[in-house]
């Protein structure tokens, strides 16, 4: 051994990829979970209640459409059920944002650690938006990455398992309302029409779907927020392993 060498510190292990000097601070996740957990629920609980009411001003849809009462009086009826609706694509605007901006810093986050995925932090707001819309392809499988990325293998990580609340959320909120769409339009009878006839046949018409997609929002809402908070727990995890937090 050279003399100059001897009895020197052992040099410490070069930082994971992605890193300059191990100088990474993470973006905050805490207060968007807490806003995912309060707005997907309150969204899908909003479309529980706009179906309960429908279920209630069937009576006078029906009475409207035979000339028992007054276009005034089951459009009176009815309103609340569209006050709901209004309420309802407000609360899924808060959440789709928060969802999104919670997305795009865990996938950044990954990718400062080394952990470049197939879908990245861009793909969190795109995803969103690529045809066909109602099915949402894209966010599974970068939820499914996401998960992945939490592993604490450095190496496999992306032969990791993930975790069966994706695919049930996917179902849930992507496929059985695609299935529902299929139905809407083979009946010929649009979800959300002009006038108060075309509200009183929806309300009679679409029964059977206005149900389906209450349930199936109450389902993946329930899903989606298990999933966000494991994967939160498990991305911080995986960032306190590596010194960041």
């Amino acid at each position: 051994m050279d003399e100059a060498t001897k009895g020197s510190t052992p040099l410490p292990p070069p930082p994971p990829s992605g890193l300059v000097g191990n100088q990474f601070k993470a973006k905050p996740l805490t207060g968007l979970l807490t806003s995912i957990s309060v707005l997907v629920p309150i969204t899908a609980g909003l479309g529980l209640l706009f179906a309960l009411l429908n279920e209630l001003a069937l009576d006078d849809a029906q009475s409207f459409l035979a000339g028992a009462i007054s276009e005034t009086e089951f459009v009176a009826s009815y309103g609340p059920g569209l006050t709901l609706q209004l309420a309802q694509t407000l609360t899924q605007l808060g959440a789709g944002i928060s969802v999104i901006i919670w997305m795009r810093r865990i996938a950044s986050n990954h990718e400062q650690l080394g952990r470049v995925a197939t879908w990245r932090p861009a793909w969190a707001i795109g995803g969103w938006f690529v045809p066909p819309l109602i099915l949402y392809v894209i966010p599974f499988l970068m939820f499914r990455e996401l998960w992945k990325a939490t592993d604490d293998e450095q190496n496999s990580w992306r032969d990791a398992p993930t975790s069966p609340l994706i695919t049930g959320w996917f179902i849930a909120f992507g496929v059985v309302p695609t299935g529902l769409a299929i139905r809407q339009w083979l009946d010929q009878s649009p979800l959300v029409g002009s006038g108060a006839t075309a509200m009183a046949e929806t309300a009679i018409n679409q029964r059977f779907i206005i149900w389906g997609s209450a349930i199936a929002s109450i389902v993946s809402a329930a899903l989606f927020v298990l999933f966000a908070r494991q994967l939160t727990r498990r991305h911080q995890s995986l960032l306190q392993t590596r010194g960041i937090l």
